[in-house]
């Protein structure tokens, strides 16, 4: 594995980790499942900024030339989905919006970020795969 695909290689599994984790918090809490899990608002809170974190930098790559190389496979797996990048930027936008507004997260809203979550995971399969390849 080269250098710079390493590189990207952990920022995905560490981003799809943090993302991952701060989705399921929203659920819990959208779900009314909090105390059951221990959760308070800071969590809340954490998991918001994480997600816009994300939301935000993906959002910001997909209008550069030359995104940054971390982002750069993300940028490449949205470009071939199935969901236009107009549509991508649009909906990218109103979830950022949402998640700065710290409204309550909607079902559109978790739908989208399903999406992301989507793109991720197949990064980070990738990535996991090629992992495997070179330690047998």
């Amino acid at each position: 594995m080269s250098a710079l695909s390493a590189i990207s290689g952990r920022f995905v599994i560490k981003e799809h980790n943090r993302f991952l984790l701060a989705l399921l918090n929203l659920r819990t809490q959208a779900r009314g499942q909090a105390t059951k899990f221990g959760l308070q608002e800071k969590d809340f809170e954490e998991s918001r900024e994480t997600l816009l974190d994300v939301v935000v930098s993906l959002r910001e790559a997909l209008d550069q030339e030359f995104p940054h190389r971390d982002l750069r496979p993300l940028v490449c797996r949205i470009k071939d989905d199935k969901k236009s990048m107009e549509d991508w930027r649009k909906d990218l936008d109103v979830v950022a919006n949402q998640l700065q507004l710290k409204e309550p997260v909607t079902d559109e809203i978790f739908a989208v970020l399903d999406d992301v979550l989507r793109i991720l995971d197949a990064e980070f399969a990738y990535h996991l795969d090629r992992l495997r390849n070179r330690y047998r």
